[in-house]
C-alpha cells in the first residue's frame, strides 16, 4: 500500500498557491524538474490528475481540490510531530559538500526538514565534483561530503543506488548522429566513465559536445539537442526523455553515492545531520 510523502504534499501545496511549477520550486527549494517528478509520482499514487492548465497557470482539478485540505493538515501535523519529538536542541555550524546533481535534486528538502527539528544548526553547502570534495575533506575544509562511491572505498557509507540511463531531448534525436555527441559530466565522474566504457564495448564512436559538473547546464544542453547524457531517471524533467533504445544497446549499470566524513573525531551535530540525510536520501518515494 502506498503512502503520501509529506515532502511531496508540501510541493503540491506550493503549486496550488503559486500556480506554477517553477515558482513552487523556488518556494520549496527544488528544481523544476524535481517538482515535476514529484507531482508525477503523487498523481500515480493518488490515481487521478491533480492539475490542469488554465492559460499559463497550473490549477487544481476537482480531485486536486479534494486533496488540498488533506495535504495541508498532513503537512501541519508532520511538522508538529517533528517538533514534539525533536532531540535536545543543538546549535552550531556544519560544512557539507555534495556533488551538484544530487545537491539540486535532494538536499533542499532534506535540509528544510532538518531545519524543522534543529533550527539553530546552520549548514553550509559546497557543491563540486567528487574528486574536489575529497580534497576538501582531506584539507579539513568540510565536515562530510556526499560523493560518488569508488571501487574499494572502505570509508564511504553507501546512501543510494540509482540505475543510470541514456537521456536525450524529448523531440530531437542527436543519438542517431555518428560520432555520438555526448554532454558529459566532468572528467573523473563515474557516470562519464561508465558511459564511455559502455560505448567502447560496442565500438560506438563519440565526441564531447560539452563537459560540466553543473546539473542544470547539462540538462539545458541536452534539452537544446547538443547531445545526450547519462543520469538516473529522476534527472528527467520537462523536455527530456529516457532513450530506451540506447539503454538496451549500451547498458550502463548502477551508480552509488555515499557519505564520507572528515577524520576529525566525534561530531554530534554531524551525527544528527547524517542520520537525517540517510532517511531522506533513501526514501522509497524518491527511488529511481
Amino acid at each position: 500500500m502506498f503512502s503520501l510523502d509529506p515532502d511531496f504534499l508540501r510541493t503540491f501545496l506550493a503549486i496550488s498557491e503559486t500556480g506554477s511549477f517553477g515558482a513552487a520550486g523556488e518556494r520549496v527549494n527544488k528544481t523544476q524538474s524535481t517538482v515535476s517528478a514529484q507531482m508525477k509520482r503523487l498523481e500515480e499514487i493518488i490515481g487521478v490528475p491533480l492539475f490542469e492548465r488554465e492559460g499559463r497557470r497550473n490549477v487544481l482539478t476537482p480531485d486536486g481540490l479534494k486533496l488540498l485540505e488533506y495535504a495541508a493538515s498532513m503537512v501541519r501535523l508532520n511538522d508538529e510531530a517533528l517538533r514534539a519529538f525533536q532531540p535536545l536542541a543543538m546549535s552550531g555550524r556544519l560544512r557539507l559538500g555534495a556533488i551538484d546533481e544530487y545537491a539540486q535534486a535532494f538536499l533542499p528538502g532534506a535540509l528544510r526538514t532538518f531545519g524543522v527539528v534543529q533550527p539553530a544548526v546552520h549548514v553550509e553547502v559546497v557543491t563540486s565534483t567528487s574528486f574536489y570534495l575529497r580534497d576538501l575533506l582531506a584539507q579539513g575544509e568540510l565536515d562530510a561530503a556526499i560523493i560518488s562511491c569508488r571501487t574499494g572505498d572502505t570509508d564511504t557509507e553507501v546512501l543510494r543506488s540509482d540505475r543510470l540511463h541514456w537521456i536525450g531531448a524529448e523531440s530531437l534525436a542527436p543519438h542517431f548522429n555518428d560520432p555520438l555527441p555526448f554532454c558529459a559530466w566532468s572528467q573523473g565522474c563515474s557516470w562519464r566513465e561508465m558511459a564511455s566504457a559502455a560505448l567502447a564495448r560496442d565500438g560506438r564512436k563519440w565526441r564531447l559536445a560539452v563537459a560540466s559538473s553543473n546539473a542544470a547546464l547539462i540538462s539545458l544542453t541536452v534539452k537544446e539537442g547538443l547531445g545526450v547524457t547519462v543520469a538516473p531517471s529522476w534527472f528527467v524533467g520537462p523536455g527530456l526523455r529516457i532513450l530506451e533504445e540506447m539503454d538496451a544497446r549500451y547498458p550502463l549499470g548502477v551508480a552509488e553515492i555515499g557519505i564520507k566524513r572528515a577524520a576529525s573525531g566525534a561530531n554530534p551535530l554531524l551525527d544528527a545531520l547524517l542520520t537525517h540525510m540517510k532517511s531522506e536520501l533513501n526514501s522509497p518515494a524518491l527511488a529511481a
